[in-house]
Protein backbone atom coordinates (compact mmCIF):
# COMPACT_ATOMS: atom_id res chain seq x y z
CA UNK A 1 0.00 0.00 0.00
CA UNK A 2 1.64 2.85 -0.86
CA UNK A 3 0.29 6.55 0.37
CA UNK A 4 0.14 9.95 -2.30
CA UNK A 5 3.13 11.72 -2.91
CA UNK A 6 3.21 14.73 -0.50
CA UNK A 7 5.82 17.45 -0.76
CA UNK A 8 6.82 20.22 2.19
CA UNK A 9 9.01 22.89 2.17
CA UNK A 10 12.12 23.32 4.20
CA UNK A 11 13.41 26.46 5.57
CA UNK A 12 16.65 26.59 6.83
CA UNK A 13 17.58 29.00 10.32
CA UNK A 14 21.11 29.68 10.46
CA UNK A 15 22.99 32.22 12.28
CA UNK A 16 19.21 33.97 12.79
CA UNK A 17 19.10 34.17 9.04
CA UNK A 18 16.51 31.90 7.21
CA UNK A 19 18.10 30.56 4.08
CA UNK A 20 17.04 28.15 1.20
CA UNK A 21 13.83 27.19 0.77
CA UNK A 22 13.46 23.34 -0.73
CA UNK A 23 10.57 21.18 -1.60
CA UNK A 24 11.02 17.65 -0.05
CA UNK A 25 8.57 14.67 -1.12
CA UNK A 26 7.42 11.96 1.32
CA UNK A 27 6.49 8.74 0.03
CA UNK A 28 5.54 5.88 2.38
CA UNK A 29 5.45 2.14 1.23
CA UNK A 30 3.87 -1.00 2.92
CA UNK A 31 5.67 -3.84 2.75
CA UNK A 32 4.42 -7.17 3.33
CA UNK A 33 6.29 -10.39 4.09
CA UNK A 34 4.71 -14.10 5.09
CA UNK A 35 6.63 -16.42 7.70
CA UNK A 36 7.27 -19.41 6.87
CA UNK A 37 7.14 -21.14 9.91
CA UNK A 38 7.41 -21.11 13.83
CA UNK A 39 10.74 -19.89 15.52
CA UNK A 40 13.37 -16.97 14.67
CA UNK A 41 13.76 -15.89 11.00
CA UNK A 42 16.08 -13.41 9.90
CA UNK A 43 14.55 -11.76 6.37
CA UNK A 44 17.06 -10.20 3.88
CA UNK A 45 14.42 -7.12 2.71
CA UNK A 46 17.53 -5.01 1.26
CA UNK A 47 16.27 -5.85 -2.55
CA UNK A 48 12.82 -4.87 -1.76
CA UNK A 49 13.82 -1.45 0.10
CA UNK A 50 16.01 -1.37 -3.26
CA UNK A 51 13.19 -1.58 -5.14
CA UNK A 52 11.15 1.00 -3.18
CA UNK A 53 13.45 3.72 -2.93
CA UNK A 54 14.24 3.39 -7.55
CA UNK A 55 10.36 3.24 -7.48
CA UNK A 56 9.91 6.60 -5.56
CA UNK A 57 11.55 8.60 -8.47
CA UNK A 58 13.35 10.55 -5.57
CA UNK A 59 17.53 11.49 -6.48
CA UNK A 60 18.65 12.32 -2.83
CA UNK A 61 16.91 11.84 0.87
CA UNK A 62 16.54 9.04 3.43
CA UNK A 63 14.69 6.08 4.11
CA UNK A 64 13.42 4.82 7.70
CA UNK A 65 12.46 1.45 7.64
CA UNK A 66 10.24 0.24 10.06
CA UNK A 67 9.11 -2.85 11.31
CA UNK A 68 5.39 -2.59 12.49
CA UNK A 69 4.68 -5.65 14.44
CA UNK A 70 5.54 -6.48 17.96
CA UNK A 71 8.34 -9.18 18.56
CA UNK A 72 9.78 -7.75 14.97
CA UNK A 73 13.04 -5.71 14.57
CA UNK A 74 15.17 -4.05 12.02
CA UNK A 75 18.58 -4.05 11.40
CA UNK A 76 21.34 -3.86 9.12
CA UNK A 77 24.23 -6.81 8.96
CA UNK A 78 26.21 -9.03 7.21
CA UNK A 79 23.82 -11.41 5.85
CA UNK A 80 25.51 -14.71 5.85
CA UNK A 81 25.69 -18.28 7.70
CA UNK A 82 28.10 -17.58 10.43
CA UNK A 83 26.70 -14.18 11.44
CA UNK A 84 23.39 -14.58 11.33
CA UNK A 85 24.77 -17.69 13.75
CA UNK A 86 26.56 -15.39 15.94
CA UNK A 87 23.56 -12.84 16.26
CA UNK A 88 21.84 -15.66 17.75
CA UNK A 89 24.41 -16.55 20.33
CA UNK A 90 24.79 -12.69 21.21
CA UNK A 91 20.97 -12.39 21.51
CA UNK A 92 20.74 -15.87 23.68
CA UNK A 93 23.91 -14.50 26.11
CA UNK A 94 21.84 -10.94 26.40
CA UNK A 95 18.80 -12.42 27.70
CA UNK A 96 18.69 -14.56 30.84
CA UNK A 97 15.95 -17.42 30.87
CA UNK A 98 14.48 -15.69 34.18
CA UNK A 99 13.60 -12.06 34.71
CA UNK A 100 13.73 -9.44 37.39
CA UNK A 101 11.26 -11.03 39.39
CA UNK A 102 12.13 -14.87 38.80
CA UNK A 103 9.42 -14.91 36.08
CA UNK A 104 10.56 -16.96 33.27
CA UNK A 105 11.17 -14.73 29.74
CA UNK A 106 8.82 -15.76 26.80
CA UNK A 107 12.50 -17.07 25.26
CA UNK A 108 12.54 -13.16 25.02
CA UNK A 109 10.75 -12.20 21.88
CA UNK A 110 9.46 -9.64 23.74
CA UNK A 111 12.92 -7.75 25.09
CA UNK A 112 15.12 -8.53 21.81
CA UNK A 113 13.09 -6.03 19.33
CA UNK A 114 14.16 -2.84 22.36
CA UNK A 115 17.62 -4.39 22.40
CA UNK A 116 18.15 -4.08 18.51
CA UNK A 117 14.97 -1.57 17.24
CA UNK A 118 12.30 -1.23 15.48
CA UNK A 119 13.49 1.07 12.85
CA UNK A 120 16.69 2.52 10.96
CA UNK A 121 17.39 5.27 8.80
CA UNK A 122 19.22 4.40 5.33
CA UNK A 123 20.63 7.59 3.56
CA UNK A 124 20.44 7.32 -0.63
CA UNK A 125 21.89 8.97 -3.29
CA UNK A 126 21.46 9.02 -7.01
CA UNK A 127 18.28 7.16 -6.44
CA UNK A 128 20.73 4.39 -4.59
CA UNK A 129 20.24 3.67 -0.81
CA UNK A 130 23.85 4.22 0.36
CA UNK A 131 24.74 0.76 2.39
CA UNK A 132 28.25 -0.52 2.88
CA UNK A 133 29.82 -3.29 0.68
CA UNK A 134 28.36 -6.04 2.67
CA UNK A 135 25.42 -4.12 4.32
CA UNK A 136 22.07 -5.65 4.18
CA UNK A 137 19.03 -4.32 5.75
CA UNK A 138 17.42 -7.65 7.73
CA UNK A 139 14.10 -8.25 9.45
CA UNK A 140 14.30 -9.87 12.41
CA UNK A 141 11.23 -12.30 13.58
CA UNK A 142 11.31 -13.30 16.91
CA UNK A 143 7.41 -14.39 17.13
CA UNK A 144 5.97 -17.06 15.64
CA UNK A 145 2.10 -16.50 16.23
CA UNK A 146 1.36 -13.92 13.13
CA UNK A 147 1.94 -15.25 9.90
CA UNK A 148 2.26 -11.60 8.11
CA UNK A 149 4.68 -9.25 8.96
CA UNK A 150 4.54 -5.84 7.65
CA UNK A 151 7.58 -3.14 7.11
CA UNK A 152 7.34 0.44 6.38
CA UNK A 153 9.54 2.25 4.27
CA UNK A 154 8.82 6.19 4.54
CA UNK A 155 10.94 8.23 1.78
CA UNK A 156 11.96 11.79 2.39
CA UNK A 157 13.84 13.48 -0.39
CA UNK A 158 13.72 15.53 -3.50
Amino acid sequence: MTNPDKAFKVVLLLNGSYHAVKEMNVKTVELHYKKPKDGVHFIDITRQVEHTIVDSKMNDGIAIIHAHNPNTCITTMEFEPGSIKDMHHALKNMIPKKGAKGKRIAHGKDVRPSLIGSSIAVPFKDNREMLGKWQKVILMDFDGREDEKKVIVQMMGE
